[in-house]
């Protein structure tokens, strides 16, 4: 039994190795996923799927442009309306952009604003590199004189030869390892960008192209432009564009975990403004397939395609394709290597039924066999049973008299500590009033021998004197009321409790000295040690029989019980009940 279920084991485990082998085949990826990336990823998906709202947003932006434009008067105005027409189409819809970049051309020739003439040149050559014409591009910016041009479209210019030669390096299949662009634009950039501003908008993207030639130059201008884009809402072209710039720097450097940051960033950005001449969502798909992602890098592939072919980007839609043609083929590998692994665990599946189905006859025969021990060893434990439950029932019985006796024990135990402490306290008290007795005898032998040495001396007046001092019987007075006062309280310490609970609450009666009773509670000391004789309770404090009469009678008064059973209530003071 112990071998079959040890062979079921190690086939299981087998399957199981093989299949986490075949799955662990595509688990490759240069960049780390992070928890804050694979959020940003979550947040494009997000934006992806609300593109029809951002498009019906930007369509109506471009009709409240179009109505101006038409209702524009003076050629002036239908310039700046034609130029912000072509600003909104330009990264949307290529055919439109180019139209409105043919009329406000012819708007500035009308004005003799050859400034707006090369502006709108500029422009031009902007959609022929995005569409792929990179001939026209080219014969658009041979027709502009860089040296005539004034700084803002001297910034252009460098902006435009940098989009046309990015281009064409993609469309020849240049792959620059050490620098990012030819030394001619470089050297365009390098004599431009000292005459940009950071108030002009392309502040940004320039100043990162332009450091984008060494490492070092990327590395120390990071920070500038970092701080730049991490202040945007990604929500422009603009934005897009600084923030795919800010990934470019960030590869200069080998920072692979920000560079794909601002990538997720910049396509953002792309898809909440419509834009469909996108770069940043491009790269993010290739290095989503570096890392296996296949399922978002066929999403965004297909995304990327549809813009592509609505903008008429020819050169993006070759590399697009390419990108497609990889992706399609890794998931397709997915795909064969997910059925390799499936037709694997159905042959692992299948042995482990036969094993099974092997096992469940052999449980069968050891069950068989079982039942047959099992009626036989029935009838020893049912004799068995009931010799435990004799057993049980004897056992019961020694346990409750084991429990008696263990609490009789205890009783006595208790009762001799009891006792023991009461032994105690009256040895110690017994031991008090012989020392009292001795110290009055003593104190009466001092007084005759003084009084036997004055009749000697036959001074009879002073001996008449001390004989009739009431000086010594006060002090002894006063000494056995302190004695009886301090073996009381010892012997009931919660006497003065006790006593106030048969008085009303404001009649209750409060020690002036700690320790030491008023003549009030010492009449009634000597009431709850048994004395109930207001005669012999005179005699025992050297009182007047009439002063305790009348301060037992208002006591009485004070009760907050009947008076008649006040003196009884007393004498139980301290003793237990039943």
């Amino acid at each position: 039994m112990t071998k079959l279920v040890k062979i079921i084991l190690l086939t299981l485990s087998a399957v199981i190795i093989c299949a986490g082998a075949m799955r662990g085949q595509n688990a490759h990826a240069d960049v780390k996923m992070t928890p804050e990336l694979e959020r940003m990823l979550s947040t494009l998906d997000s934006l992806l799927a609300r593109t029809p709202e951002f498009i019906r947003e930007k369509e109506e932006r471009l009709a409240r442009l179009r109505s101006d434009y038409k209702g524009a008067g003076d050629t002036e105005r239908r310039y700046w309306l034609a130029s912000a027409l072509y600003d909104e189409y330009c990264a949307y819809d290529s055919d439109s952009a180019m139209c409105y970049v043919d009329r406000a051309q012819c708007y500035a020739r009308e004005l003799g604003r050859r400034d707006l003439v090369n502006e709108m040149e500029l422009n031009r050559s902007y959609l022929y590199s995005a569409t792929g014409l990179l001939d026209e591009a080219s014969e658009s910016l041979r027709k502009i004189n860089p040296d005539s041009l004034p700084p803002t479209l001297a910034l252009k210019y460098c902006d435009r030869m940098l989009f046309l030669s990015t281009h064409r390096d993609q469309y020849m299949g240049v792959e620059r390892e050490t620098e990012m662009y030819s030394m001619m634009i470089d050297s365009l950039l390098q004599a431009t960008v000292p005459f940009i501003k950071p108030d002009n908008p392309n502040y940004c993207w320039l100043t990162g192209w332009s450091n984008l030639n060494t490492i070092e130059n990327a590395r120390k201008a990071i920070p500038t432009v970092a701080k730049i884009v991490d202040a945007t809402d990604y929500a422009t072209r603009s934005n897009a564009m600084d923030a795919w710039v800010l990934a470019k720097l960030y590869e200069r450097v080998g920072d692979d975990t920000n560079r794909l940051k601002y990538l997720i960033l910049s396509a953002q950005a792309d898809v909440r403004a419509s834009n469909k001449e996108i770069a940043s969502l491009e790269e993010l798909t290739s290095t989503l397939f570096a890392m296996g992602d296949l399922e978002r890098a066929n999403n965004y592939i297909n995304y990327c395609i549809s813009y592509a072919n609505d903008y008429k980007s020819r050169i993006r839609l070759g590399a697009l394709a390419k990108i497609q043609e990889q992706t399609l083929g890794a998931i397709h590998e997915r795909i064969e290597q997910q059925a390799r692994t499936i037709r694997l665990s159905l042959i692992g599946l299948a042995i482990f039924l036969l094993i099974l189905i092997l096992a469940i006859f052999y449980i069968m025969r050891q069950n068989k066999l079982l039942r047959n021990s099992r009626a036989t060893l029935n009838d020893a434990n049912v004799e068995l049973s009931n010799r435990v439950e004799e057993l049980q029932s004897t056992r019961e019985e020694l346990k409750t008299t084991n429990s008696k006796l263990s609490d009789m024990y205890e009783t006595a135990r208790q009762n001799l500590r009891d006792l023991a402490k009461v032994n105690d306290t009256n040895e110690e008290y017994i031991a008090s009033v012989f020392v009292i007795c001795s110290n009055y005898i003593n104190k009466y032998d001092e007084f005759r021998a003084n009084l036997h040495k004055l009749l000697t001396a036959r001074k009879f007046e002073e001996a008449a004197r001390m004989a009739k001092s009431p000086e010594l019987s006060y002090d002894e007075v006063k000494e056995l009321y302190a004695n009886f006062d301090k073996i009381f309280l010892e012997l009931y310490p919660d006497f003065l409790d006790d006593f106030n609970s048969l008085l009303r609450p404001e009649e209750r009666i409060e020690l002036r000295k700690p320790g030491k009773l008023t003549t009030e509670l010492r009449i009634y000391a000597l009431v709850r040690l048994g004395l109930n004789d207001s005669v012999k309770i005179a005699e025992f404090l050297h009182c007047s029989p009439q002063t305790v009469y009348n301060t037992r009678q208002r006591t009485r008064n004070k009760s907050a019980i009947p008076r008649d059973e006040f003196a009884e209530r007393v004498r139980s003071l301290g003793k237990p009940t039943l």
